[in-house]
């Protein structure tokens, strides 16, 4: 765990925290966030939707959320993404499955998930550098 973005990032320019914000208060992240923390945060799928496009973005923390694969559609989308924290959502296959679109993702944490091993296996077949937890 020595190499997980999601805590060293804290401490660097671009870390936004947002575990305050509510749905529609996401439209205010900045578009050139680096490491995003939404972690136990109120925030639904239409609050996802209300992200701007983070261009720059290489850690995501949604765990303990109330998004599902719907969110995931959107997530798959940021393409720096190297980090994605999905612990304890209401995530299945389809969503799961979509992570194979983020060509820099390097690890994903997907604890008390409903994914099952043959999503996490085709991904991984996708990123085979891809290191989890889940």
């Amino acid at each position: 765990m020595s190499d997980v973005l999601v805590f060293k990032l804290r401490e660097e320019d671009g870390y936004f925290d947002a575990t305050q914000l509510e749905d529609c208060d996401l439209s205010k992240v900045p578009s050139d966030v680096v490491s995003l923390t939404l972690e136990n945060a109120p925030i639904t799928d239409d609050g996802i939707s209300n992200l701007p496009f983070l261009f720059k973005v290489r850690c995501i923390d949604l765990d303990s959320t109330l998004i599902t694969d719907k969110s995931l559609e959107i997530i798959s989308q940021f393409k720096t993404l190297e980090e994605l924290w999905i612990e304890d959502l209401k995530i299945t296959d389809k969503g799961f499955k979509l992570l194979a679109l983020l060509p820099n993702l390097k690890y994903v944490s997907f604890w008390d998930t409903e994914v099952s091993d043959d999503a996490y296996n085709y991904v991984k077949a996708n990123l085979p550098n891809l290191k989890s937890e889940g």
